[in-house]
């Protein structure tokens, strides 16, 4: 009997080490999926980041062309406006440039913030108000005894 509880306790032995083998080369098959996949994401995202970052280069570039574009265009009217109208006193104006503009702009924000600060003060002045159904003084209904009625009722 001895004998064969060894040979079974060897096959059993020979059986489970199988199983374990198997089941930890999967496990390495499965990380090197895994690899494969993180790296095929961050392959992704640096392409995303070129993508982006080339579309802001292109963005910048034309932008740039634009405001070439804009200060060729100007100087084209202000060159037509002096060849074909020499005694104009209108002259091409660039909004906002002129200070008269600018400080019309500064007061009208500083109007607006000086009414913005007043109406806060006002709603902070409300809330500590008394409301406007409360009476101001007494209403009669109870009235202090003075102190002559309670000589004439000691009396």
């Amino acid at each position: 009997m001895d004998l064969t509880m060894s040979i079974l306790l060897i096959v059993l032995a020979a059986v489970i080490g199988f199983v374990i083998g198997k089941v930890t080369s999967n496990k390495s098959t499965d990380n090197s999926a895994e690899k494969a996949k993180t790296q095929q994401l961050e392959a992704e995202l640096n392409q995303y980041k070129q993508d982006v970052e080339q579309h802001f280069a292109s963005s910048a570039e034309l932008l740039g062309n634009m405001a070439k574009e804009y200060r060729n265009v100007y100087q084209h009217m202000a060159q037509a406006q002096q060849s074909l109208l020499p005694d104009s006193d209108v002259s091409i104006k660039i909004p906002f440039k002129e200070t008269k503009e600018t400080n019309l702009v500064q007061d009208a924000i500083a109007d607006v913030e000086l009414e913005a600060q007043e109406a806060a003060n006002d709603s902070q002045e409300s809330t500590t108000a008394q409301p406007n159904d409360y009476v101001q003084g007494t209403h009669n209904i109870i009235t202090p005894k003075s102190t002559d009625d309670n000589d004439k009722a000691s009396a």
